[in-house]
């Protein structure tokens, strides 16, 4: 997961954005708490949507505190205080930047390897020790990363079959939430969309520089020459991502969510699509 997944703040009431940045902090301080402060380094706003996504399937009461943290030292602010929501989205982010690292070590430059290869080892010991807390759901993820792998060796030019292993993926951790048969389907199937939707957005906003730098981008491999071209890709690309959120959103409803669902909603309905746009404005040229 990759930080796109995240709301509109200008249009959530100010309870709502508190009771956001609070999850988020409470997911901050689990990760440390859990895994130690390098793990900190992976949060980002995908693993909160997770989260919330998981308080609201079991109807949690979730409660809240006011403390200091690392990052606003003299302010106290309201956070979330641990829980099993919590802990699942540290364990899952453990195993997701463990595989995100490796990769890194294939695709990436001599000095970003570098730098990959002095953290690999704290990943690795994380990596191992989420993987022991889940160990059915550590290795359905291994079995989908490798998958993974071997579709960009091959450079896939089919940009759905590219973006197979990353949603089915996701389908793992979504159907993780819960054990009810009708709740698990339902969720197998959000997660599927939800991760197509997070690799194909990422494989757009890297396409320029994955190109310059010569790694594998399923957009790139059927890349045009001439601008009037590529635009026509690119709102292609579009299409593909708006038509997928759209049928995440039916997905969701099936859900029947009520604790937190303005927030839930807030992000499928507007913050999705938000990131689509900014980033087709940057791939456009336009401001």
């Amino acid at each position: 997961m990759f930080g796109y997944i995240k709301p509109v703040k200008a249009e959530l009431k100010v309870k709502e954005w508190e009771a956001y940045q609070g999850i988020y902090c409470g997911l901050c301080k689990q990760l440390a708490k859990r895994y130690g402060f390098f793990a900190r380094m992976t949060l980002n706003y995908d693993f909160v949507f997770l989260a919330m996504l998981d308080m609201a399937l079991h109807g949690k009461r979730i409660h809240f505190c006011r403390e200091h943290c690392i990052v606003h030292p003299f302010k106290k602010r309201s956070c979330c205080t641990c829980n099993e929501s919590l802990e699942l989205c540290c364990d899952v982010a453990m195993m997701l930047c463990y595989h995100k690292l490796e990769d890194d070590l294939h695709d990436e430059g001599f000095a970003k390897r570098l730098a990959v290869r002095l953290i690999f080892p704290f990943a690795k010991r994380d990596y191992k020790k989420a993987a022991a807390f889940r160990p059915q759901l550590a290795e359905k993820l291994r079995q989908q990363m490798q998958e993974q792998q071997k579709l960009e060796e091959q450079h896939c030019a089919q940009v759905d079959l590219a973006s197979q292993p990353t949603a089915c993926l996701m389908e793992e951790v979504f159907s993780s939430l819960s054990e009810d048969p009708m709740e698990k389907r339902v969720l197998k199937r959000l997660g599927y969309l939800m991760g197509r939707w997070v690799y194909l957005i990422d494989a757009l906003d890297d396409w320029d520089e994955d190109v310059q730098k010569g790694r594998y981008n399923p957009f790139a491999q059927q890349d045009g020459q001439e601008q009037v071209q590529k635009e026509q890709q690119y709102e292609q690309a579009k299409g593909t991502l708006y038509l997928t959120v759209a049928e995440m959103r039916k997905t969701y409803d099936l859900l029947g969510i009520h604790s937190l669902d303005t927030i839930l909603e807030n992000i499928l309905d507007l913050g999705l699509l938000q990131t689509v746009d900014n980033i087709m404005k940057k791939r456009l040229g336009q401001t």
